[in-house]
Parts: C-alpha cells; sequence; structure tokens
C-alpha cells in the first residue's frame, strides 16, 4: 500500500485531507471568517504530525530499521515538502485571522514565528538536488539541521504554552510529548552512530 503513495504521489492525499477538511469546515461555519477558528489549530496539528516524521526519519532508520522507517527516508524529502505546504496554509489562515478579525498577538510572538517561516522556505527551496550541489553538502545540511531544530522548538514551546490554558489533556499534551520524543531519538541515534564509529576506529 505504501509503495502506492512514494515521492510526489505524497502531495496527492495530503492536499486531499488538507483542503477538503479547510474547506469542508468554513462552509459548514457559513463562511470563511466564521470558519477560521475550526481549521487554525488542526491544520498546525497536521503540520506538527508531518514534520514529526520527517524530523525522526533519520533517527529511526539508525535505531529500528525496517519497512516504516526504510519508507520515510525515502520519502523524507516529499514530506518535509508536504509539511510545507500544510504549515503554509496554516500561516494564511491564522494572517486572515489577524487581518480579518480583531484578533491579535504579541509582535515578539510574530517576529519567533515569522522567522520559522523564513528557515521552511528556504528548505523547501533547497529541498532538491540542485540546491545541494549549489550549496555545497555541508552548508546544505548545516542550514535544514538549524532550521529543523528551530522548528521543533517553536513547536515544543507554543504546545506547552497552550496547557496551562487548556489544561492538562491528550489534546494539548500529545504535541509536547512527541517533542521529547522527537528529541530523545535524535540523542539516542547520534550516540549510536558514535559509538558504531568508535568501534569501526578501534
Amino acid at each position: 500500500m505504501l509503495k502506492l503513495i512514494e515521492g510526489k504521489k505524497l502531495f496527492i492525499p495530503v492536499a486531499l485531507i488538507l483542503y477538503g477538511f479547510v474547506f469542508s469546515q468554513l462552509d459548514a461555519a457559513g463562511g470563511y471568517v466564521a470558519g477560521l477558528p475550526r481549521v487554525m489549530a488542526p491544520t498546525a496539528d497536521m503540520a506538527f504530525a508531518l514534520f514529526f516524521f520527517a524530523f525522526t526519519a533519520s533517527s529511526l532508520m539508525r535505531l529500528a530499521p525496517g519497512p516504516g522507517p526504510r519508507y520515510l527516508m525515502r520519502n523524507r524529502r516529499y514530506i518535509g515538502l508536504s509539511f510545507a505546504l500544510v504549515h503554509f496554509t496554516h500561516a494564511v489562515l491564522v494572517l486572515s485571522n489577524l487581518a480579518l478579525t480583531d484578533a491579535t498577538r504579541p509582535l515578539g510572538v510574530l517576529a519567533v514565528g515569522a522567522l520559522a517561516y523564513v528557515f521552511l522556505g528556504l528548505m523547501a527551496l533547497t529541498s532538491n538536488n540542485a540546491s545541494v550541489r549549489k550549496l555545497g553538502a555541508k552548508r546544505w545540511k548545516r542550514l535544514h539541521k538549524v532550521g529543523s531544530y528551530y522548528i521543533w522548538a517553536i513547536f515544543t514551546v507554543t504546545s506547552l504554552g497552550r496547557v496551562p490554558e487548556s489544561g492538562a489533556s491528550f489534546a494539548t499534551l500529545w504535541i509536547p510529548t512527541l517533542c521529547v520524543l522527537a528529541l530523545l531519538l535524535r540523542i539516542a541515534a547520534y550516540q549510536k552512530g558514535k559509538r558504531k564509529q568508535q568501534a569501526t576506529a578501534a
């Protein structure tokens, strides 16, 4: 089944789910502005789910190689680009809410979030072999590593900020829990790789 959704084909189910949900909710609410509160948080959640798999793909492959991790590694680029599609859609919804309603966000929050989107845009634009050759593997890897950790930090801090407001429940804790898990997976994979290098050198 997974082989039917490889590479660029990933965009099809992601776009269908994303825009099918958004348009159905906007229609149910009776209009664009009225429907915005229904779609902002769910699109952020959908974006995070895609980010989690892109962020942990290499770690899962190193720690527990198998069909699932191999699939994630083969398609990590397109999972990341699908994340960009969903998260930029989320940004449009949030900006629409700020522009068309009385909702506000502190300037500092907007600036921190804007930087995350700058990183995301740069990562999306350079997610191709031509960019790797042009930037050089080292600089390309640095951009994507710094960007991905910055976005991880934003998800972590933002999701933890919801807990005092909404209370501790699955709805508020699943994202920060997976953020911690993602970091632990990356640390464990790094340590395993380091031990393997030491064993090879010895």
